[in-house]
């Protein structure tokens, strides 16, 4: 193998492509560059315009690179071309070699600066590549960036709108701020008072709130020793006086429990003797309970017959009241008064009959209760007379023969007065009890009788007679009714 000055021809021809390639390389990628340089320009024109300059001061130091590379590459094809000459020289001067050693020496001497040379403008090139890589990735991420741009124009956009708005409410917050600030310092100034220098530099100080609370503080803390000491002086008195209180109670409640065991005992006793009249007792509060309700019930009856007697004499004073005025009050004359009167009466009619109503319901119901009173009185006594007498004949002794006698005579007297049932003293409670219809009752009563004292022998003349009387008395009043209602009808003409 040809080996010139120690490099062989594979290697010297292998860093010659590897140097090609690297240039080609370069141009292709600056080609591509420019391209999508030129495809991917925006409206960013400062940004693009930046990028263009970078990209040619990129492909100015490229050229440069690539020259010095041409250069080297020229030189090292000079010294190939001298190394050929050099070698075609020994060859065909092989014996004067030695002659030429020393310039050969030269030659390698400085064929490896050349080599170093190169070397080094290799790991340039090296160099330069990789940064022209860098600066196309960076390139690439700028315009990435770039196509970004109109969105964040329009976000710029928003979020200025919103920095606007976001300042209005800054200022609006600012103008509410300091009106809260004013009346925070004027609460300030109410509460911590203030301080106000004289013209003489004397300073004069304000009471607030602060102070007037320290003050009712200080006030109402020299109060609550007081009351402390007030209330340990009146716990004392109270404990004193409980104490005392106390042992009063103590010994009430023992006369109190003594009394009670005699009272008991008392009881016991009384009892104890009662056993064989305790139904009797029974019975006689039953009736007692039942009196004390019916006087109740007198009480209420009595009231109401007295207002329903008041109210029929006020019912029964008006068509006097009102003659009174018609004759002193309106000047007319008696006798136009006085025919006036009857058609008055008859006009109260539906007054009076109500009251005349509850004053007879009521007067019936008093008598009731007057007579179911005694009833109850009646029994009660007969029941504790029983009791009485049940004691005086167990007193008996037992030998006696009247003993057992009287006992049943005495019971069979209890359940005699016991079996009669005091209701039936409330008779008629079926019918009404309005006068007016008792009258009509009684009325038809009273037909009945006639017609049955008619049929009688010899009874029958009286009925007659006592009938024509009847129609006789019928006749008269109605002319009088008849009368008054004309005598009413010739009034309100009149009127």
């Amino acid at each position: 193998m040809t080996t010139l000055f120690g490099v062989s021809q594979a290697v010297f021809d292998e860093l010659k492509n590897q140097v090609d390639r690297l240039q080609t390389d370069n141009k292709t990628e600056f080609a591509n560059l420019q391209k999508a340089i030129d495809s991917k320009i925006t409206d960013s024109e400062d940004e693009a315009k930046a990028i263009v300059e970078r990209v040619a001061a990129l492909e100015t130091k490229a050229l440069e690179k690539d020259e010095s590379i041409r250069k080297a590459l020229e030189t090292i094809s000079n010294c190939s071309n001298l190394a050929s000459e050099g070698l075609e020289s020994i060859q065909g001067h092989t014996a004067s070699a030695q002659g030429y050693t020393k310039e050969i020496e030269k030659f390698l001497d400085k064929a490896s600066e050349y080599l170093e040379a190169i070397k080094t403008d290799t790991e340039g090139a090296n160099t330069s590549v990789a940064s022209i890589a860098a600066d196309f990735t960076t390139l690439k991420a700028a315009l990435v960036e770039s196509q970004k741009l109109p969105e964040q124009i329009e976000s710029i956009k928003i979020l200025l709108d919103e920095s606007k708005t976001a300042n209005e409410n800054i200022k609006a917050l600012l103008s509410h701020s300091m009106k809260k600030k004013t009346e925070i310092d004027v609460i300030h100034l109410e509460t911590f008072g203030r301080d106000v220098k004289g013209a003489d530099g004397t300073v004069t100080h304000t009471d607030g709130l602060v102070d007037e609370l320290s003050g009712a503080y200080s006030t109402l803390e020299s109060r609550s020793n007081q009351l402390l000491e007030e209330i340990e002086n009146i716990i004392e008195e109270i404990s004193e006086n409980h104490e005392t209180l106390l042992e009063l109670e103590r010994e009430s409640f023992k006369t109190f429990i003594n009394g009670s065991t005699e009272h008991v005992d008392t009881v016991k006793s009384q009892l104890t003797g009662l056993l064989p009249g305790a139904m009797a007792e029974g019975l006689s509060a039953a009736y007692e309970k039942k009196k004390d309700d019916e006087i109740r019930s007198q009480e209420k009856y009595e009231v109401s017959f007295r207002v329903s007697i008041g109210l029929m004499v006020g019912v029964s004073l008006i068509p006097f009241i009102v003659d009174l005025y018609l004759l002193f009050g309106k000047k007319l004359d008696i006798i136009e008064v006085i025919n006036n009167t009857p058609s008055m009466i008859f006009s109260i009619l539906p007054l009076y009959f109500p009251v005349l109503w509850l004053a007879y319901s009521s007067n019936k119901k008093l008598n009731l209760s007057k007579r179911l009173i005694e009833e109850y009185t009646h029994k009660a006594v007969l029941g504790k007379t029983f009791s009485g007498l049940s004691n005086q004949i167990e007193s008996l002794s037992s030998e006696n023969n009247a003993r057992d006698e009287l006992r049943t005579r005495l019971l069979f007297n209890l359940l005699q007065v016991s079996s009669e049932n005091p209701g039936k003293l409330i008779s008629d409670y079926d019918k009404s009890d309005h006068p007016l219809m008792e009258t009509l009752e009684n009325s038809a009563k009273l037909s009945e009788s006639v017609e049955t004292l008619s049929k009688i022998p010899g009874f029958s003349a009286i009925t007659r007679i006592m009938a024509a009387r009847a129609e006789n008395i019928l006749e008269q009043e109605a002319k009088k009714v008849e009368d008054g209602l004309e005598t009413l009808a010739d009034a309100k003409d009149k009127a």
